[in-house]
Protein backbone atom coordinates (compact mmCIF):
# COMPACT_ATOMS: atom_id res chain seq x y z
CA UNK A 1 0.00 0.00 0.00
CA UNK A 2 1.56 3.33 -1.07
CA UNK A 3 1.92 5.64 2.39
CA UNK A 4 1.18 9.36 2.05
CA UNK A 5 1.50 12.24 4.21
CA UNK A 6 -0.94 14.95 4.00
CA UNK A 7 0.35 16.07 8.06
CA UNK A 8 -1.23 19.51 8.53
CA UNK A 9 -2.78 20.00 4.95
CA UNK A 10 -6.36 20.34 4.07
CA UNK A 11 -8.13 19.55 1.48
CA UNK A 12 -11.53 19.60 -0.30
CA UNK A 13 -13.49 16.23 -1.64
CA UNK A 14 -16.32 16.88 -3.53
CA UNK A 15 -18.18 14.20 -4.41
CA UNK A 16 -16.86 12.74 -0.94
CA UNK A 17 -20.14 11.08 0.23
CA UNK A 18 -19.89 7.73 -2.12
CA UNK A 19 -17.93 5.82 -4.28
CA UNK A 20 -14.52 7.38 -5.72
CA UNK A 21 -14.77 10.53 -3.42
CA UNK A 22 -15.39 8.45 -0.08
CA UNK A 23 -12.37 6.62 -0.59
CA UNK A 24 -10.36 9.60 -1.37
CA UNK A 25 -11.58 11.10 1.74
CA UNK A 26 -10.76 8.26 3.81
CA UNK A 27 -7.26 7.65 2.80
CA UNK A 28 -6.76 11.57 2.59
CA UNK A 29 -7.64 11.21 6.70
CA UNK A 30 -5.33 8.65 7.52
CA UNK A 31 -2.69 10.52 5.68
CA UNK A 32 -3.31 12.81 8.30
CA UNK A 33 -5.07 15.28 5.86
CA UNK A 34 -7.65 17.18 7.35
CA UNK A 35 -10.72 16.61 4.88
CA UNK A 36 -14.14 18.48 4.14
CA UNK A 37 -15.98 16.13 2.32
CA UNK A 38 -18.62 18.10 0.37
CA UNK A 39 -21.69 16.38 -1.76
CA UNK A 40 -25.49 17.29 -2.24
CA UNK A 41 -26.57 14.55 0.22
CA UNK A 42 -24.90 11.97 2.68
CA UNK A 43 -26.71 8.66 2.69
CA UNK A 44 -26.95 6.66 5.45
CA UNK A 45 -24.32 4.42 4.73
CA UNK A 46 -21.75 7.21 4.56
CA UNK A 47 -19.16 7.50 7.91
CA UNK A 48 -16.32 9.40 7.26
CA UNK A 49 -17.26 11.97 9.73
CA UNK A 50 -18.13 9.17 12.36
CA UNK A 51 -14.85 7.44 11.47
CA UNK A 52 -12.53 10.09 11.62
CA UNK A 53 -12.14 13.51 14.00
CA UNK A 54 -10.18 14.82 10.84
CA UNK A 55 -13.29 14.67 8.41
CA UNK A 56 -15.85 17.29 8.09
CA UNK A 57 -19.43 17.19 5.97
CA UNK A 58 -20.13 19.98 3.76
CA UNK A 59 -23.49 19.67 2.17
CA UNK A 60 -22.98 21.36 -1.46
CA UNK A 61 -24.02 21.45 -5.03
CA UNK A 62 -21.33 21.89 -7.27
CA UNK A 63 -24.13 23.15 -10.07
CA UNK A 64 -25.02 26.22 -8.24
CA UNK A 65 -22.22 28.92 -7.74
CA UNK A 66 -23.76 30.27 -5.03
CA UNK A 67 -23.77 27.15 -2.68
CA UNK A 68 -19.91 26.39 -3.74
CA UNK A 69 -18.89 29.90 -2.51
CA UNK A 70 -20.92 29.13 1.10
CA UNK A 71 -18.18 26.16 1.28
CA UNK A 72 -15.27 28.20 0.14
CA UNK A 73 -16.08 30.95 2.99
CA UNK A 74 -16.88 28.21 5.06
CA UNK A 75 -13.17 26.81 4.82
CA UNK A 76 -11.85 30.64 4.32
CA UNK A 77 -13.21 31.24 7.73
CA UNK A 78 -12.21 28.20 9.63
CA UNK A 79 -8.71 27.28 8.13
CA UNK A 80 -7.59 29.56 5.88
CA UNK A 81 -6.38 28.26 3.27
CA UNK A 82 -6.34 25.01 1.00
CA UNK A 83 -3.54 22.37 -0.19
CA UNK A 84 -6.09 20.14 -2.24
CA UNK A 85 -8.88 19.99 -4.47
CA UNK A 86 -10.17 16.93 -5.80
CA UNK A 87 -13.18 17.36 -8.39
CA UNK A 88 -14.87 13.93 -8.30
CA UNK A 89 -18.55 15.05 -7.92
CA UNK A 90 -20.34 13.54 -11.19
CA UNK A 91 -23.36 12.41 -12.39
CA UNK A 92 -23.84 9.47 -15.35
CA UNK A 93 -27.59 9.41 -16.79
CA UNK A 94 -28.01 7.45 -19.70
CA UNK A 95 -28.82 8.93 -22.88
CA UNK A 96 -28.16 8.94 -26.80
CA UNK A 97 -27.73 11.82 -29.36
CA UNK A 98 -31.97 11.52 -29.71
CA UNK A 99 -33.10 10.46 -25.86
CA UNK A 100 -30.75 13.79 -24.60
CA UNK A 101 -33.23 16.20 -23.74
CA UNK A 102 -31.92 20.12 -22.84
CA UNK A 103 -33.05 19.73 -19.41
CA UNK A 104 -30.80 16.08 -18.90
CA UNK A 105 -28.02 18.22 -21.21
CA UNK A 106 -28.19 20.96 -18.62
CA UNK A 107 -27.89 18.82 -15.31
CA UNK A 108 -25.18 16.58 -16.46
CA UNK A 109 -22.83 19.24 -17.95
CA UNK A 110 -23.99 21.49 -14.68
CA UNK A 111 -22.88 19.05 -12.61
CA UNK A 112 -19.45 17.23 -14.50
CA UNK A 113 -18.30 20.20 -15.90
CA UNK A 114 -19.73 23.08 -14.32
CA UNK A 115 -19.51 21.84 -10.78
CA UNK A 116 -15.48 21.88 -11.83
CA UNK A 117 -15.29 25.37 -13.12
CA UNK A 118 -17.42 26.49 -9.87
CA UNK A 119 -14.93 24.53 -7.66
CA UNK A 120 -11.44 25.56 -9.18
CA UNK A 121 -12.90 29.37 -9.46
CA UNK A 122 -14.17 29.41 -5.73
CA UNK A 123 -11.12 27.71 -4.51
CA UNK A 124 -8.09 29.27 -6.56
CA UNK A 125 -7.87 32.00 -4.62
CA UNK A 126 -7.40 30.12 -1.27
CA UNK A 127 -5.31 27.28 -2.81
CA UNK A 128 -2.70 30.52 -4.46
CA UNK A 129 -2.08 31.16 -0.49
CA UNK A 130 -0.02 28.67 -0.14
CA UNK A 131 3.76 29.27 -0.64
CA UNK A 132 5.33 25.89 -1.24
CA UNK A 133 2.19 25.07 -3.68
CA UNK A 134 -1.22 23.26 -3.87
CA UNK A 135 -2.69 21.17 -6.09
CA UNK A 136 -6.28 20.56 -7.94
CA UNK A 137 -6.89 16.75 -8.66
CA UNK A 138 -10.11 16.23 -11.80
CA UNK A 139 -11.71 13.05 -12.04
CA UNK A 140 -12.58 12.60 -15.83
CA UNK A 141 -13.15 9.66 -17.72
CA UNK A 142 -11.57 7.40 -20.04
CA UNK A 143 -14.90 8.49 -21.67
CA UNK A 144 -13.62 11.97 -22.99
CA UNK A 145 -11.99 10.59 -25.99
CA UNK A 146 -13.93 7.28 -26.87
CA UNK A 147 -17.38 8.07 -25.51
CA UNK A 148 -20.25 5.63 -25.74
CA UNK A 149 -23.47 6.10 -27.86
CA UNK A 150 -25.58 5.80 -24.31
CA UNK A 151 -23.46 8.62 -22.80
CA UNK A 152 -23.58 11.26 -24.90
CA UNK A 153 -23.52 14.52 -22.78
CA UNK A 154 -21.74 12.39 -19.70
CA UNK A 155 -18.56 11.84 -22.35
CA UNK A 156 -18.85 15.42 -24.02
CA UNK A 157 -19.10 16.96 -20.08
CA UNK A 158 -15.80 14.48 -19.26
CA UNK A 159 -14.09 15.84 -22.22
CA UNK A 160 -14.58 19.72 -21.24
CA UNK A 161 -13.15 18.47 -18.06
CA UNK A 162 -9.61 17.43 -20.03
CA UNK A 163 -9.55 20.97 -21.52
CA UNK A 164 -10.09 22.59 -18.43
CA UNK A 165 -7.03 20.64 -16.90
CA UNK A 166 -5.03 21.45 -19.37
CA UNK A 167 -6.29 25.27 -19.38
CA UNK A 168 -5.77 25.55 -15.66
CA UNK A 169 -2.49 24.09 -15.62
CA UNK A 170 -0.94 26.09 -17.94
CA UNK A 171 -2.57 29.13 -16.05
CA UNK A 172 -2.06 28.44 -12.71
CA UNK A 173 1.58 27.41 -13.19
CA UNK A 174 2.98 30.87 -11.31
CA UNK A 175 1.20 30.40 -8.24
CA UNK A 176 2.59 27.17 -7.96
CA UNK A 177 -1.36 25.48 -8.15
CA UNK A 178 -0.71 22.01 -9.88
CA UNK A 179 -3.93 20.60 -12.27
CA UNK A 180 -3.95 17.11 -12.82
CA UNK A 181 -6.60 14.65 -13.98
CA UNK A 182 -7.24 10.51 -13.75
CA UNK A 183 -9.65 8.97 -16.29
CA UNK A 184 -11.17 5.89 -14.62
CA UNK A 185 -12.29 2.80 -17.11
CA UNK A 186 -15.24 1.44 -15.55
CA UNK A 187 -15.68 1.18 -11.80
CA UNK A 188 -18.11 -0.53 -10.16
CA UNK A 189 -19.75 1.89 -7.65
CA UNK A 190 -23.16 1.55 -5.33
CA UNK A 191 -24.97 4.41 -8.39
CA UNK A 192 -23.33 2.00 -11.17
CA UNK A 193 -24.38 -0.84 -9.40
CA UNK A 194 -27.64 1.01 -9.52
CA UNK A 195 -27.65 1.96 -13.06
CA UNK A 196 -27.38 -1.68 -14.08
CA UNK A 197 -29.43 -3.48 -11.94
CA UNK A 198 -32.10 -0.67 -13.29
CA UNK A 199 -31.46 -1.85 -16.74
CA UNK A 200 -32.00 -5.82 -16.25
CA UNK A 201 -28.69 -6.57 -16.02
CA UNK A 202 -28.06 -9.93 -13.27
CA UNK A 203 -26.56 -9.75 -10.08
CA UNK A 204 -22.82 -11.03 -10.89
CA UNK A 205 -22.82 -8.24 -14.11
CA UNK A 206 -19.61 -6.84 -13.03
CA UNK A 207 -18.07 -10.20 -13.28
CA UNK A 208 -19.03 -10.75 -16.82
CA UNK A 209 -18.46 -7.44 -17.75
CA UNK A 210 -15.27 -7.52 -15.82
CA UNK A 211 -13.57 -10.67 -18.06
CA UNK A 212 -14.06 -8.42 -21.13
CA UNK A 213 -11.31 -6.20 -19.91
CA UNK A 214 -7.74 -6.96 -20.30
CA UNK A 215 -6.87 -7.39 -16.39
CA UNK A 216 -9.51 -9.21 -16.15
CA UNK A 217 -11.67 -7.36 -13.72
CA UNK A 218 -13.96 -4.04 -13.07
CA UNK A 219 -12.33 -1.45 -11.21
CA UNK A 220 -13.56 -0.26 -7.69
CA UNK A 221 -12.62 2.94 -5.85
CA UNK A 222 -9.65 1.58 -4.21
CA UNK A 223 -7.76 1.44 -7.61
CA UNK A 224 -8.49 5.01 -8.54
CA UNK A 225 -7.36 6.73 -5.08
CA UNK A 226 -4.12 6.22 -4.18
CA UNK A 227 -3.31 7.83 -7.75
CA UNK A 228 -5.52 10.36 -6.98
CA UNK A 229 -3.68 10.84 -3.53
CA UNK A 230 -0.10 10.95 -5.92
CA UNK A 231 -1.30 14.04 -8.01
CA UNK A 232 -1.80 15.49 -4.77
CA UNK A 233 1.08 14.64 -2.98
CA UNK A 234 4.62 16.62 -2.70
CA UNK A 235 6.27 13.26 -4.84
CA UNK A 236 4.49 14.94 -7.80
CA UNK A 237 5.65 18.42 -7.24
CA UNK A 238 6.16 18.37 -10.70
CA UNK A 239 3.42 17.14 -12.44
CA UNK A 240 0.99 19.59 -13.90
CA UNK A 241 -1.01 19.27 -17.09
CA UNK A 242 -1.12 15.41 -17.51
CA UNK A 243 -3.67 13.35 -17.30
CA UNK A 244 -4.02 9.50 -16.71
CA UNK A 245 -6.28 6.22 -17.66
CA UNK A 246 -6.81 4.07 -14.75
CA UNK A 247 -9.16 1.70 -16.92
CA UNK A 248 -7.42 -1.80 -16.36
CA UNK A 249 -6.49 -1.84 -19.72
CA UNK A 250 -9.54 -1.61 -21.51
CA UNK A 251 -8.64 1.80 -23.42
CA UNK A 252 -5.68 0.06 -25.11
CA UNK A 253 -6.37 -0.40 -29.03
Amino acid sequence: MLVFDFSEKIAVVTGGASGIGAEVVRRLAESGATVIAADISFAQEWSGASDFENVFEARTDVSQHASVERLATRVQQEFRCLDVLVNVAGIFPRGTLSETSDLLWDEIIGVNLKGVFHCCQSFVPLLAQRATGASIVNVGSVNATGGAPDLFAYSTSKGGVSTLTRNLARALAPSKIRVNCVHPGWVLTPGEDRVQRAEGQPKNWSEIEGRKIPLGRILLPEDIAPSILFLASSGANQITGQEFAIDGGSSLR
